[in-house]
């Protein structure tokens, strides 16, 4: 059970009845109401911090008001907690201008001149990597202070939330907790017909459908804005279409979309179950279709799906703008980073086709991985790393000895008693980026293996024996023997298991 710390300037108990509702009663919360939340954070002690995996600060300023210096210290006393609290922290975005006002001729409206007040503050804080901010001021935005204060309750109570406020506070942290704390998605695939243009492309023709910025196709033209925007944050793009291949691709090169034809890495157009498709889409990408996103306008397809593949998030399109804006801002569509490697990610794949083509040439698996003229490059203790290592804990499945999310503190943390060695890899095709991480604990002369992950881009070139034989062998030079691995078995990680009983140490797996 995931344990959470709540420190509010406002009782939010109404809000965390409503969360555990919401959760399944699988959070245990303890809540603090702090009348100055300055000095709670500089009195409290490592030794209580010790025992959540999770802290929420929410500091109602919009309701309070008070005075911009206090604000400003309160950021900063945050950043104290910080230093000495390494798991995620979850920050309340509410701060406010107080009572002062910024002449007309130099505001540019309230939100904005509040932000630039505390922008130094706001930026300090967002640089450590475990602290994620609670878009309160956009729940604000979205339905009006009247739709979400009951001032005369707050004054009388310090409950100031009315009933819609307690209710859209706890979905949007519950959202918000599950998404960090489970594994973001990587794909999305898409429908066509009445989904990424209105129309079927197969009965009205090229002319007969709609996507652009008319009335008839702004809906699917701002959603092909959206995605093109996923597709350069990292998400792979792919179609699933019962519809003549010849027909869409026509759509694609005759109209002026916002995504083209090549947009899309993996592309299933045929009159096979869509069930099927998006297993051999997972199947061509080396993915599960758990990290999938599927939108269809077809109730049938998606409840089909929902029953036949767990884990794909399902999204029905309709012929609504406002379930089109909801839909955008679904934690389906974020991610806690964006690195490097992100924004690589479908030309990435790209390169992995060309290799699988290349691969099918030969009749030796051998020849193949001597003609790819592999270089690796494996640092210790590389803090520059530490970002994207971080983001494969936690969406690394198949080859992950030890599955369990690290966040770059933890990992900083980790090399105070320990050792951390991470892999790049690159061939005659192009880099593979960042894709293994090894964790060695050490104690004397024995080590004990915390864990070994790899991308499964890199698997199936012995990329993964060559990294493992290299830090076996650096330990042994110095002295130092591996005791023990740590394995965790689960229904995923089924390359790593084969890998695992492969190597001449005896562990035991949980």
């Amino acid at each position: 059970m995931t344990s959470i710390l709540f420190l509010s300037d406002v009782v939010l108990d109404p809000v965390i009845k409503e969360i555990k509702v919401l959760s399944g009663g699988q959070y245990h919360i303890d809540n603090y109401y702090e009348e100055d939340l300055i000095a709670r954070l500089l009195a409290i002690e490592d030794t209580e911090l010790s025992a959540y995996d999770l802290i929420f600060l929410h500091s109602d300023q919009l309701y309070h008001q008070k005075e911009q210096s206090w604000q400003r210290m309160y950021a900063q006393s945050i950043l104290g907690l910080v230093r000495k609290f390494s798991k995620n922290i979850i920050l309340s975005n509410a701060f406010s201008q107080s009572y002062n006002a910024t002449p007309l001729k130099l505001s540019a409206g309230n939100a904005f001149d509040t932000m630039a007040l505390y922008d130094e503050q706001i930026k300090a804080l967002i640089a450590n990597a475990n602290v994620y901010i609670f878009d309160f001021i956009g729940i604000a935005m979205n339905v009006g202070l009247s739709n979400l204060y009951n001032y005369n309750l707050g004054h009388l109570y310090q409950m100031p939330y009315n009933k819609q406020g307690i209710k859209l506070l706890a979905r949007e942290f519950t959202d918000e907790v599950k998404f960090l704390a489970g594994e973001e998605k990587k794909v999305i695939v898409l429908d066509c017909d009445n989904t990424l243009w209105k129309g079927v492309v197969g009965e009205d023709g090229i002319d007969g459908i709609a996507c652009d910025k008319n009335a008839e196709g702004i809906l699917h033209y701002n959603l092909q804005l959206f995605l093109k925007a996923k597709k350069e944050e990292g998400f792979l793009l792919c179609l699933c279409s019962k519809n003549n291949e010849a027909d869409v691709k026509e759509a694609f090169d005759k109209k002026n979309f916002p995504l083209q034809w090549k947009d899309f890495i993996v592309r299933k157009i045929n009159w096979e179950d869509k069930v099927t498709n998006l297993m051999a889409i997972g199947k061509a990408l080396n993915v599960g279709v758990d990290s999938f996103i599927f939108i269809d306008d077809n109730l049938f397809e998606l409840n089909s799906i929902s029953e036949l593949l767990k884990g794909v998030s399902c999204i029905h399109l309709s012929n609504s703008y406002a379930e089109l804006v909801a839909i955008t801002n679904r934690f389906d569509f974020r991610k806690k980073r964006i690195l490097k490697e992100d924004l690589e990610k479908t030309s990435q794949y790209e390169l992995e086709q060309l290799r699988k083509e290349e691969e099918s040439a030969f009749t030796s698996i051998d020849d193949f991985i001597k003609s790819l003229d592999i270089n690796l490059d494996i640092r210790l203790n590389d803090q520059a790393d530490f970002p994207r290592l971080s983001q494969m804990t936690g969406k690394t499945n198949q080859f992950n000895f030890n599955k369990r999310p690290y966040n770059e503190n933890e990992l900083a943390s980790f090399i105070e008693n320990g050792r951390i060695y991470s892999l790049t890899a690159a061939d005659k095709y192009g880099d593979y980026g960042t894709e293994g991480l090894i964790m060695v604990e050490i104690g004397g002369h024995a080590a004990f293996l915390e864990n070994y992950l790899m991308s499964c881009r890199a698997l199936g070139k012995k990329i993964e024996n060559t990294f493992y034989d290299h830090v076996i062998s650096q330990l042994s030079l110095e002295g130092i023997e591996v005791k023990e691995i740590r394995f965790k078995t689960n229904e995923k990680n089924i390359p790593a298991q084969t890998f695992f009983k492969s190597i001449q140490y005896g562990s035991k797996a949980e």
